[in-house]
């Protein structure tokens, strides 16, 4: 047996140990060549797709994953190779792969360089992610809803709230008639209630903005916010609400404070709930002690604290435990979700919801978020 023969054989015999290793990894596996042709898959991978392995064997990998050209795509080939540079030799790319049905469904793809034998290859890790889509997707939906039933708790005072500057607007347009239809014309004062419509009309249109804001459904949207800002919105948005209660809410924001990065419909949503549950608190209390107090402050260097202190009954021990549990209620209308999905959101942002009972009467609800604008939070997940 010459050299040459030897050397095929014990190429044969690694690519065959190599295969059979391959097929006892759990997960679905290819190994590609330069031009992202499949040369190797694992039965996992065939199974998951819907193939037989040799119906791939020498197709273009974009046959099960579309987005994935590892030869001609250039952000693909560039973030493994920063990955690697990075240390991370199998960063995961988030991608939308395809079955033998036409059925598409999400992955997570990992590609790994390296030299097999004197060739240059890839090996693609790919991850089934539907479940885990769709479990973000219910979550998603479950928040939506919960958004709008803690809105539907303010319908009746909106609908005033609306109703004022529309009553308004009435009154004035028919003055404005009685007025153009006197001789001579005062239009000094059609002019003034005009400016007056226009005024009605932009009050009338920030409460039905305000409320889009809070109901709207979308994906999550990343970007840097003014906390400050959200905090006055959500005010505003339960202004009304708070009258109807007798209820004073005090702000107390502390100046150039920086920017947070996260969601803004989502931080709105914590926010109402966090002071719709403080207004419930006081119930029972006096009107001249019904006052909510919120309060935004930087803690440290890398965080800001937003608390909200109700001056109501306080919480007893179990409560404490219990409050941030799903279902867990103590309103006769309630979903039990407002609490639960709020931490959820705030751990979302890498922050901390918790409650404490203050030393007088009443309780507090904390939120410490991280600042820096979004640029800097992605580059910080990057990090390895």
């Amino acid at each position: 047996m010459n050299d040459t023969h030897a050397s095929a054989l014990d190429r044969e015999s690694g690519e065959a140990y190599f295969r059979d290793a391959l097929g006892l990894l759990p997960i679905s596996i290819v190994m590609l060549g330069e031009r992202g042709q499949m040369l190797m898959v694992n039965p996992q991978t065939a199974r998951l797709f819907g193939y037989e392995c040799d119906e791939l064997i020498g197709k273009p990998v974009e046959l099960l994953v579309p987005g994935l050209h590892v030869d001609s795509h250039v952000p693909m080939r560039a973030g493994l190779l920063a990955s690697q540079a990075s240390g991370d030799r199998t960063a995961l790319h988030e991608l939308s792969a395809r079955r033998n049905n036409g059925t598409e469904f999400q992955v997570e793809i990992g590609l790994n360089a390296f030299h097999f034998d004197d060739d240059s290859v890839t090996l693609a890790f790919i991850i089934d992610r539907t479940e885990r889509f769709e479990l973000e997707r219910n979550r998603r939906d479950l928040a939506h809803l919960t958004r709008v039933s803690t809105v539907g708790q303010l319908a009746s005072s909106l609908a005033h709230e609306l109703n004022q500057p529309l009553t308004a607007i009435l009154s004035n347009v028919q003055a404005a008639q009685r007025f153009l239809a006197a001789d001579p014309i005062d239009l000094a004062e059609v002019r003034e209630i005009l400016n007056d419509i226009v005024q009605d009309d932009y009050r009338a249109s920030e409460v039905i903005r305000r409320i889009r804001a809070v109901v709207k459904k979308g994906d999550l949207e990343v970007v840097s916010l003014d906390l400050a800002g959200i905090i006055r919105d959500v005010v505003l948005l339960v202004r009304s609400d708070a009258i109807v209660r007798g209820t004073r809410v005090t702000l107390d924001i502390e100046d150039d404070l920086p920017p947070v990065s996260g969601d803004k419909v989502q931080l709105q949503q914590v926010m109402l709930n966090l002071l719709l549950n403080a207004f419930d608190a006081m119930n029972d209390v006096p009107p001249v002690d019904r006052v909510v107090s919120v309060t935004l402050r930087r803690e440290s260097n890398k965080m800001v604290c937003i608390a909200t202190s109700d001056r109501g009954h306080g919480l007893t021990a179990d409560k404490l435990d219990k409050i941030f549990k799903p279902f867990f209620t103590s309103k006769p209308q309630g979903l039990g979700l407002g609490l639960s999905i709020s931490r959820t959101i705030i751990g979302m942002h890498r922050g901390r919801l918790w409650a404490e009972n203050n030393i007088d009467r009443g309780a507090t609800f904390f939120v410490a978020l991280p600042v820096g604008n979004a640029t800097e939070q992605d580059e910080s997940r990057e990090r390895p």
